[in-house]
C-alpha cells in the first residue's frame, strides 16, 4: 500500500507512525505546506518508507502532481480544507480517506441533499471516505455493530466525557486548554450551531444547549454535557435508518472554551483594538500550545504519565426492537490506548486514537468498498474490528443489554 497522508501535525505525524509500523505499507510521502514539521516527524520515526515533500494543500494541481504514484490519499489537514483534497484526489484518481468532515456535508445531510462530489466518486469507480478517526470514526462503526442486532433502531445518544486523573474534581479549571487537535475547529466547533435528529427530522440548535449532568464510568465519572455539533449526528440517520427516531451528540463541557465563546473571543469577525485590527479567534490561539508538538515531544520512558494523565470514554446508548422486544444497549469505549509502553512498541506512539482507524478505514477502502462518498458506518463493522484487534492492540470495551418493560 502506497500512501499520500496529507498533513503532518498533531494527527499526522500519529498516523505517519501507525503506517510505518503496518507491514502492507510500502511507501509512504509525507505532504504538508510546512516542509520543517514533516521533516522532524521524518527525523523521529526514522523509517525509510517516509519520503517529505512540501506542497500547497490549496492547490489542486500541487496535490495531483504529488501523488500520482500513491493508492490512496489520508488527509490529515485541518477539516475546511477537505473539499480541496477531494477535488485533487478525484482528478487523479485516487482512493480518498479524511477523519473528520463539515461544509457542505453537514448541512447536505440534515437537508436531505444530494452529497457534493459523490457522483463523480461513483463514476470515477473511487470510494471517498469521510470522518474515519475516533470520533466520527471508530465510534461509528461501533454503533453500526451493535445496530446491526436490531430489528428497529429507535434512538441512537452518544456521549463523550473527559478528565485530568489523579486530580480534584474540575481540575481543568486552572489548566491550559489544549484540544489536542486543530484549536482553530475545536473553538469553531465550540462556538457553531449544531444539529439534532429529533421525531424523524433534523433541528439545528445553538452551542451549548440542553446542558444535562451524565454519569460516565469511572473514572471520569459525572460531568455536565450539552449538545454538540459533530459528524456523527448527521452521518448516523443516514447510513442507519431502521425507523431510527432520535439521534444526539453531547460532548462534555470544557469550561475554558465555553467562557471563550461566551466573551466572543471565538469570533473570527475583525475588531479594532487601539487603532489595530484582529480577529478575536487568532489572538487566542496565538497562546494555545499546538497540537503537533505532541507526537514530537512524545517521551516513553514517562510512560506512567501517559497512562495515568487523561481518562477518556464514549458512551453509546442504543434503544431499538429485538425479536419483537424493546431493549437498550450501552457500549462504555474507553480511549484507544492500554498501556502506553505497549502501543509505542506496537505504533512507534501512544497517540493513535484518530490514527489507527484512518488506516484501518484506507486498508478497507483498498479491500473494495461501494464507490461513491462513504461513511464509517457504510464500513462492514466486523472486518473493521477484526483489522483492529489484529494489530494487536490491548483494547476492550463494556456492553450490556437489558429489556425494557
Amino acid at each position: 500500500m502506497k500512501v499520500v497522508l496529507m498533513g503532518s501535525g498533531g494527527q499526522g505525524g500519529p498516523c505517519a507512525s501507525v503506517l510505518v509500523k503496518d507491514p502492507t505499507v510500502t511507501k509512504i510521502k509525507l505532504a504538508d505546506a510546512n516542509i520543517g514539521m514533516a521533516d522532524k516527524v521524518k527525523v523521529k520515526i526514522n523509517s525509510d518508507k517516509i519520503q517529505t515533500v512540501k506542497v500547497d494543500a490549496t492547490n489542486i494541481d500541487a496535490i495531483v502532481a504529488v501523488v500520482q504514484d500513491s493508492d490512496i490519499i489520508i488527509d490529515m489537514m485541518p477539516v475546511w480544507l477537505g473539499p480541496t483534497v477531494m477535488r485533487a484526489a478525484l482528478k487523479a484518481k485516487k482512493h480518498y480517506v479524511s477523519t473528520s468532515f463539515d461544509e457542505p456535508y453537514l448541512d447536505q445531510l440534515a437537508l436531505g441533499q444530494p452529497l457534493a462530489l459523490a457522483e463523480d466518486f461513483k463514476a470515477a469507480g473511487l470510494s471517498a471516505l469521510l470522518g474515519c478517526g475516533l470520533s466520527p470514526g471508530f465510534i461509528n462503526v461501533m454503533t453500526r455493530y451493535y445496530t446491526d442486532t436490531l430489528d428497529t433502531v429507535k434512538s441512537i445518544k452518544l456521549r463523550l466525557g473527559k478528565t485530568k486523573t489523579g486530580l480534584p474534581k474540575y481540575n481543568d479549571v486552572t489548566a491550559i486548554w489544549n484540544p489536542g487537535w486543530s484549536p482553530r475547529q475545536a473553538l469553531l466547533d465550540c462556538s457553531n450551531s449544531c444539529y439534532v435528529f429529533r421525531n424523524g427530522k433534523f433541528e439545528s440548535l445553538p452551542p451549548y444547549t440542553e446542558i444535562e449532568e451524565y454519569t460516565f464510568p469511572k473514572p471520569v465519572g459525572d460531568m455536565l454535557v450539552c449538545h454538540h455539533t459533530h459528524e456523527e449526528v448527521t452521518s448516523l440517520p443516514y447510513v442507519i435508518k431502521k425507523g431510527i427516531e432520535y439521534c444526539d451528540y453531547k460532548y462534555y463541557i470544557a469550561r475554558q472554551a465555553a467562557t471563550f465563546v461566551a466573551m466572543g473571543m471565538t469570533s473570527q469577525d475583525e475588531i479594532e483594538i487601539n487603532g489595530t485590527k484582529i480577529k478575536p479567534i487568532d489572538f487566542l490561539l496565538h497562546f494555545v500550545p499546538k497540537p503537533g508538538n505532541a507526537f514530537l515531544e512524545e517521551d516513553i520512558e514517562k510512560s506512567d504519565m501517559i497512562d495515568k494523565g487523561t481518562a477518556l470514554y464514549m458512551v453509546i446508548e442504543i434503544t431499538g426492537i429485538k425479536k419483537g422486544e424493546a431493549v437498550d444497549y450501552v457500549v462504555n469505549c474507553p480511549k484507544l490506548t492500554g498501556s502506553a509502553r505497549k502501543l509505542h512498541e506496537l505504533f512507534g506512539t501512544s497517540q493513535i486514537g484518530v490514527a489507527l482507524p484512518a488506516v484501518i478505514g484506507a486498508k478497507m477502502v483498498l479491500e473494495g468498498q461501494d464507490s461513491g462518498i462513504l461513511f464509517p458506518e457504510h464500513l462492514d463493522p466486523r472486518r473493521f474490528i477484526e483489522l483492529f484487534l489484529d494489530t494487536g492492540i490491548p483494547y476492550k470495551w463494556e456492553f450490556s443489554e437489558k429489556q425494557r418493560a
